[in-house]
């Protein structure tokens, strides 16, 4: 009951977010016709959570989880309905553009809290010999609600407008809330796990079935815990970078290939949300896949870059951004787990806290990369620029003895 209740409550959390990212990315554009001034807005969505993120990180690991999930949609309420209001008001452009970066900063400090009390919740549900299996649930369940979510965007944009979004956002997130709060609003989930208390295991413990592989494995490595954590964290900068790069140049890249298009760029935004849910799917197959997508993620996400600089087909570009985003996603959902094995018990808090922040301040930098490039440069010199970048950090990290032991076991 606790893990659907948790499962539901993150797809519902993703509808909202999807139906009013896609709305203020599209509307920001469509407002200032800047590409960079698109990329600043989301970046607004992951800069103060980094802040938070290293500021706060000791108090990640306080207090009830499911009463931090609660209190911090309640926030994401409010904004929303503030930004549905200002655009029926038809206030000033920069007024608008200077509360949709009040909104992704409100937003982004909110998700971080909620990933960290998430974590937490999960972990002390159901333990860590299924974590992998749940979590890979919770993401693909997730990357569907943004699929629902950028559809319904779509079609609101298309056909009454984006305060509409934003009021749906609003409803959507007061829903979350009510489906958290099912739990309780005091520790009754954190004490009372699904099926019994949840187990408490030792760091580099092994554990039984291939679900605590990543556990057994670092007790094995040559690199001690911390170390290897560290890598994975490093590891990790690059691919969660990535997607929010593909994330702020779609808006261009969908007006360059079908000009004027909400419905179309919808699409696109639809398409990547799909390649995130194969790729949790196929992070659930085998440990050997998962050995694949360490290895090969990145410098395959740097190919199929660079398969989109040249002009398609609307159909064929739909196909090439999901796909791209199916690899970039499977790199980063598999770091997340990762780190979320390696993290000593009574520190998942702050571990995914950190590992938040960082890929938070690589998603904020590549996303104002994203808009400036292509301001400057064109789309396609966006493109080229994200596939050398993938390929040479693939290239780097190839090379270092601690991370090819750990991607080979």
């Amino acid at each position: 009951m606790h893990k659907w209740a948790l499962t539901c409550f993150a797809a519902v959390g993703a509808v909202a977010e999807a139906v009013q990212l896609v709305a203020l990315m599209w509307t920001t554009l469509h407002l200032t016709g800047s590409a960079s001034i698109v990329g600043v807005v989301n970046a607004f969505a992951y800069l103060p959570g980094v802040i938070a993120g290293v500021a706060l990180r000791q108090a990640f690991d306080r207090g009830s989880a499911i009463t931090t999930l609660s209190r911090t949609n309640w926030v994401c309420v409010v904004f929303s309905l503030m930004l549905a209001a200002a655009v029926v008001a038809e206030m000033p452009v920069q007024v608008l553009i200077t509360l949709f970066c009040a909104s992704q900063a409100a937003l982004s400090i909110a998700k971080l809290a909620n990933k960290s009390a998430l974590a937490r919740a999960l972990r002390q549900i159901i333990g860590r010999p299924d974590l992998p299996a749940v979590q890979g649930r919770i993401s693909s369940t997730t990357i569907i609600g943004g699929v629902i979510g950028s559809g319904v965007s779509g079609l609101f944009l298309a056909l009454v407008g984006p305060a509409w979004c934003f009021a749906a956002a609003g409803a959507l997130y007061a829903v979350s809330v009510l489906l958290i709060r099912a739990l309780g609003r005091g520790d009754r989930a954190d004490k009372v796990p699904d099926g019994g208390p949840a187990r408490t295991v030792r760091p580099g413990t092994p554990q039984g079935g291939a679900s605590s592989a990543i556990g057994a494995e670092s007790a094995s490595q040559p690199l001690d815990g911390g170390r290897l954590l560290a890598l994975v964290l490093l590891v990790s900068i690059p691919s969660s970078g990535a997607l929010q790069y593909v994330t702020a140049l779609l808006p261009s890249y969908a007006n360059a290939v079908v000009p004027g298009s909400a419905p179309f760029y919808s699409a696109l935004d639809i398409a990547a949300m799909l390649g995130g849910v194969l790729a949790g799917a196929l992070l659930g197959v085998s440990a050997r896949v998962r050995r694949m997508v360490q290895r090969y993620a990145l410098v395959t996400g740097g190919v199929l870059c660079l398969l989109l600089v040249p002009q398609w087909p609307a159909v064929v570009s739909v196909l090439l951004v999901g796909v791209a985003a199916l690899v970039i996603t499977a790199h980063v959902v598999g770091m997340q787990i990762a780190t979320n094995q390696l993290a000593p018990d009574g520190q998942i808090g702050r571990y995914m806290a950190v590992r938040n922040a960082g890929a938070g301040l690589a998603k904020a930098v590549f996303s104002v990369a994203a808009g400036v490039l292509a301001q400057l440069g064109g789309v396609q010199s966006a493109w080229i620029t994200l596939a050398c970048l993938l390929i040479a950090v693939a290239t780097i990290f190839s090379l270092s003895p601690g991370w090819r032991r750990f991607a080979a076991a």
